[in-house]
């Protein structure tokens, strides 16, 4: 296994409720189904800042950063069977995830009631 990129990102998550009280900012970055999973949960805001942090930290595993080749909503974690988190791409980010040959996408998210952590692992 190569390794292509490294992501790590760390989000304040009082800083980020603030931003999920705005429709417009939470339908631009996470997707229907994130959305109905975080809200269902007693501390919506520490889920959404974990996924939040995940997109960052696969950008900048990427190397893109948000831009045309990486959109927040084509970025979704999801968890896999044994409960883990994943990231599973859509639309042009995966488009440009698979024109760049890469093969995997390795996921960690953390979180305390302050802050959520993501850790994301990239190989070629």
């Amino acid at each position: 296994m190569n390794i292509y990129g490294i992501g790590t990102d760390i989000v304040e998550i009082e800083r980020l409720a603030s931003k999920l009280t705005k429709e417009a900012f939470v339908s631009l970055v996470f997707t229907e189904e994130e959305m109905s999973y975080c809200r269902s949960r007693k501390h919506s805001e520490e889920s959404f800042a974990a996924r939040f942090a995940a997109k960052e930290a696969f950008m900048k595993a990427m190397g893109t950063g948000w831009s045309e080749k990486c959109d927040f909503k084509e970025i979704e974690v999801k968890n896999g069977p044994s409960g883990q988190p994943v990231v599973i791409l859509h639309g042009h980010t995966k488009s440009h995830f698979e024109n760049s040959c890469l093969k995997e996408i390795f996921v960690s998210l953390s979180h305390t009631t302050a802050t959520a952590v993501a850790f994301v692992i990239i190989t070629k």
